[in-house]
C-alpha cells in the first residue's frame, strides 16, 4: 500500500530503509545496531525535533521574515511530523518500519532472505541477522586492525604469526552461537562421537547455510575463520567425519572442530595437470618404519597448498599414487594419508604469491616430501580410495566458495555505486553517465543470476545428493567466479588508479576472485562437465 510505495520512492532517491540505515550507521560507528526499542525511541525523537524545526519555520513565515517562498507550506507540516512522532513513541517497536515506509515486503525494506525464491525458517532468519550484524560491526571494522597487526608482525620478523585480531573474532563468534555454522545436520550427527555426544554446528542444510556463507565473503580473510568455516579446514573436516576412524577423528577432527589447530590439503603438483586428479604423481609406497612397524613412504612435490604457512597448521592431507597399484592416470591407485606437519622429510619450501599477495599468515605454499614416513594408521579410508574422496570433498564446499565470492562481489558493487555517486567528471557525476548505468545494471543481473544458480545447486545437493547435482555444481563453479570477476573489474574501472592500488579493497578482491577460476578447477573443466551432461540428454 502507501508504505510500500513510500519505501520504493525513498529507494529510488537513494535513501535506505530504516533497517539498512540502522545497520549502516552502526557499521560507521563500529558499534552494534540499535535494538528495535532503541531505534523506535530515537526515530520518534527525531520526528519531534523535525516538528519543532518546522513550527519555527512556520512562525517566521507568518511574521513575514521567511527566507523561502515555500516556507509557509513547509512549516505547516509540523503537525504531520508530530503525529508521526507520537505514532512511533506509542506503537510497537516494529512500527518504526511501517512509519518510515519500510515494512517487510515493501520494496527496499524487504528482508534479504525474502527476496530469494525459497523459504527460510525463523531460525535461519535470526542467524542471518546475527551474522549480518557481526560482520558489519565486528569483522569489517577489524580489517584495518588486522592489517596493522600483520604489518607490525612483519616489521619484527614474525609475518606468519597468527593474528590476535582473528582469535578475538573467533571468541566473539563462538559466544554469539555462530561457531561451525557450515556443518550439516548429517555431519553434525556423525561428528558427535568426538564432541561428548553433542552434535556440533547449527544444524543447517547446504541451502540454509548458503546465504550465511555469502555474508562471510564480505571479509574473506577474517569472517570465515571467525566462524571456523574457512577452507581448507571445512573440506578436511568433512573427510575426517565421513571416512576417518575413531582414532583419526580423536587426534585430528576434535581439535579442528574446536578451532585449536588448522590443516591443509596437498593435491596440486607443479609437474602435472592437477585439474585431472587421476594424474597426481606423488609416490606412496609401503615401507617399514624405524622399529619395523608397517607404514608408507611419500616422495614428491606439491604446491598451492593453502594454509601450510600457518604455524597452527598441524595436519596435511596428502593425495598420492600407490606405486604398487598401477600407472599414473589409472583409477583406484590413489590414496590419502594423514601426515603431521612436523614429519621428518616434510619441508615447506616457500610461500607462493597470488598477483603479489602472499595471504600471510595463511599462505599458499610449495611443499617437498623427501621420503616422508608415516605409520599404516595414517591411511584414510583405505588404499586406492583417494580419488573417491577427492570427489566427495568437492561437494558443499563448492557452494561455500561460490557464495563467498558473491558476497565479496556485492561489497565491490557497493563500492562501485559509492564512487558513481561521489565522483564528478566532465561536468557531472559518474552516476549520471549511461555507461555507468550499464555497468551497475549488468553487475546486478550477473550477481543475482549466479546466486540463484548456486541456491539451485544447494537445493539439489540437499535433496538428491552430490552425484545427482554434479551438473549444477559444475555450473556454479563456472558462473559464480566469472560473475564476481566481471563485477570487481567494473568497480576497479570506476575507481581508476585507486581501484588497482592498496587504498581500496578492490585489487585484492580481484586477485581472490580470479584465483577461484583455477583453485576450484579451470573454467574449461567445468564447461566440459556441463556440456557432456547436456549432450547425454540431447536426442538425435
Amino acid at each position: 500500500g502507501g508504505a510500500s510505495a513510500g519505501a520504493a520512492r525513498l529507494a529510488r532517491s537513494g535513501i535506505p530503509p530504516a533497517a539498512q540505515f540502522n545497520t549502516g550507521y552502526a557499521r560507521a560507528l563500529g558499534k552494534a545496531p540499535l535494538s528495535p526499542e532503541e531505534c523506535q525511541f530515537f526515530t520518534a525523537l527525531a520526528a519531534y525535533r523535525l516538528g519543532a524545526i518546522q513550527q519555527g519555520v512556520l512562525a517566521r513565515a507568518m511574521a513575514g521574515n521567511a527566507s523561502s517562498a515555500c516556507a509557509l507550506e513547509a512549516g505547516a507540516l509540523f503537525r504531520q511530523s508530530a503525529a508521526r512522532g507520537w505514532a512511533l513513541a506509542s506503537g510497537a517497536p516494529g512500527a518504526v518500519l511501517v512509519a518510515l515506509g519500510g515494512e517487510a515486503g515493501g520494496g527496499g525494506g524487504a528482508h534479504p532472505l525474502d527476496l530469494l525464491p525459497c523459504s527460510f525458517s525463523p531460525k535461519v532468519r535470526c542467524l542471518y541477522d546475527q551474522l549480518e550484524a557481526f560482520v558489519a560491526t565486528r569483522v569489517l571494522p577489524a580489517e584495518a586492525e588486522a592489517a596493522a597487526e600483520l604489518a607490525f608482525n612483519t616489521q619484527r620478523g614474525a609475518r606468519w604469526q597468527p593474528l590476535q585480531t582473528a582469535e578475538r573474532l573467533k571468541r566473539e563468534a563462538r559466544e554469539l552461537g555462530l561457531w561451525n555454522a557450515w556443518l550439516s545436520p548429517e555431519l553434525g550427527r556423525l561428528a558427535a562421537k568426538v564432541c561428548g555426544g553433542n552434535a556440533p554446528g547449527l544444524g543447517l542444510s547446504t541451502l540454509e547455510y548458503a546465504p550465511l556463507a555469502e555474508l562471510t565473503g564480505r571479509s574473506g580473510l577474517l569472517a570465515p575463520e571467525a566462524l571456523n568455516c574457512s577452507a581448507p579446514d571445512t573440506g578436511n573436516m568433512e573427510l575426517l567425519i565421513r571416512f576417518g576412524n575413531f582414532e583419526q577423528q580423536t587426534r585430528w577432527l576434535a581439535p579442528l572442530l574446536a578451532g585449536n589447530i588448522r590443516s591443509c590439503y596437498a593435491m596440486t603438483e607443479p609437474d602435472v595437470a592437477s585439474s585431472d586428479a587421476s594424474g597426481v604423481a606423488l609416490s606412496i609406497e609401503k615401507a617399514k618404519g624405524p622399529g619395523g612397524e608397517a607404514g608408507y613412504r611419500l616422495h614428491g612435490r606439491k604446491w598451492w597448498v593453502s594454509g601450510a604457512g600457518d604455524p597452527r597448521c598441524r595436519l596435511c592431507l596428502v593425495l598420492g599414487r600407490m606405486v604398487d597399484r598401477g600407472q599414473v592416470g589409472a583409477h583406484g591407485v590413489h590414496s590419502v594419508l594423514l601426515v603431521p606437519m612436523e614429519s621428518a622429510g616434510l619441508t615447506v619450501v616457500r610461500p607462493l604469491t597470488v598477483f603479489g599477495y602472499d595471504d600471510a599468515p595463511h599462505g599458499h605454499c610449495e611443499m617437498r616430501f623427501a621420503d616422508v614416513w608415516v605409520p599404516a594408521s595414517a591411511m584414510l579410508l583405505g588404499e586406492g580410495r583417494g580419488f573417491e574422496m577427492a570427489q566427495a570433498r568437492l561437494g558443499p564446499g563448492r557452494v561455500h566458495h561460490c557464495m563467498r565470492a558473491l558476497g565479496l562481489a556485492e561489497r565491490c558493487l557497493e563500492a562501485m555505486c559509492r564512487r558513481a555517486k561521489t565522483r564528478s567528471v566532465f561536468g557531472g557525476l559518474l552516476a549520471d553517465k549511461a555507461s555507468v548505468h550499464d555497468a551497475i545494471a549488468f553487475s546486478r543481473a550477473e550477481l543475482d543470476s549466479a546466486r540463484l544458480l548456486t541456491l539451485s545447486a544447494a537445493h539439489c545437493m540437499d535433496r538428491f545428493g552430490n552425484r545427482t547435482a554434479a551438473q549444477q555444481i559444475a555450473l556454479i563453479k563456472l558462473a559464480a567466479p566469472l560473475a564476481a570477476c566481471a563485477v570487481i573489474d567494473r568497480a576497479m574501472q570506476l575507481w581508476g588508479g585507486a581501484g588497482v592500488s592498496q587504498d581500496t579493497e578492490l585489487a585484492y578482491a580481484y586477485a581472490a576472485a580470479r584465483t577461484l577460476r583455477l583453485a576450484d578447477g579451470p573454467d574449461a573443466v567445468h564447461a566440459r562437465t556441463v556440456a557432456r551432461a547436456e549432450l547425454l540428454k540431447a536426442r538425435l
